[in-house]
């Protein structure tokens, strides 16, 4: 892992201490699992963390086969970096990935090769106004 993603590691897990969640890594295996998530009132999600360089990227992509099935409990964090810094959280509902009139999620699908599918999340100043929603400060409320 290079620095830039364990300073966004750490600014997630920060994030997420500061308000009151608990922070695990996971064992289980699961695919696109990467942490669970557990609120003071003992609410449990699973996690997979996801950077996004504002300076270089204007889209991201996630495997369909790496994020597995959309549910519920299952949440993408993505860390926000400007500057080889780590400016915002978001915690975004997998299952908002399927929203169709949607600016900022994309399912791109290849039908003839269908482990290249993938979810694509595009960044730009109106698609940061969207992904606004998501940040950390307003999503708390509803994962409690």
């Amino acid at each position: 892992m290079d620095t830039v993603t364990e300073i966004a590691l750490e600014f997630m897990k920060f994030e997420l201490t500061k308000t009151q969640f608990e922070v695990s890594q996971t064992k289980s295996g699961r695919e696109g699992v990467d942490f669970i998530i557990k609120s003071i009132d003992d609410k449990s999600y699973n996690l997979f963390f996801k950077t996004f360089d504002a300076d270089t990227e204007r889209s991201i992509k996630i495997s369909k086969q790496d994020l597995g099935e959309l549910n519920d409990d299952l949440l993408i964090g993505l860390v926000l970096l400007v500057e080889n810094e780590a400016r915002v959280l978001y915690l975004i509902p997998s299952k908002d990935l399927l929203q169709s009139n949607s600016n900022i999620f994309i399912n791109n699908v290849v039908s003839l090769i269908p482990s290249l599918s993938n979810w694509e999340i595009k960044i730009f100043s109106k698609g940061l106004d969207e992904l606004e929603i998501y940040t950390i400060s307003n999503q708390i409320e509803k994962l409690r």
